[in-house]
């Protein structure tokens, strides 16, 4: 697919700021995973300290950045966070 899940929510114009453009710097596209999915990829420790910094943080939380979206996450459920 060649889009990672940030891009994806951007090009349907939902609010996700994502102020970096995708580089992993702000954390403004961290989003909640709803569904339980053994697709997704593990998270890097950038990723990590990048959540590690967020107040509202949980288990489910990545960044929509560095996921890239493969046809195995069909149906994959996500809320985006609040900043």
């Amino acid at each position: 697919m060649g889009l990672s899940l940030k891009d994806l929510c951007k090009a349907y114009e939902l609010p996700m700021e994502a102020m970096c453009g995708g580089m992993a710097m702000c954390a403004t596209c961290h989003c909640y995973i709803l569904s339980e999915s053994s697709s997704l990829p593990e998270k890097g420790d950038i990723e990590e300290a990048l959540l590690s910094e967020l107040f509202t943080t949980n288990s489910s939380s990545r960044l929509a950045c560095q996921i890239q979206l493969t046809g195995a996450m069909d149906g994959l459920s996500i809320e985006i966070a609040p900043n």
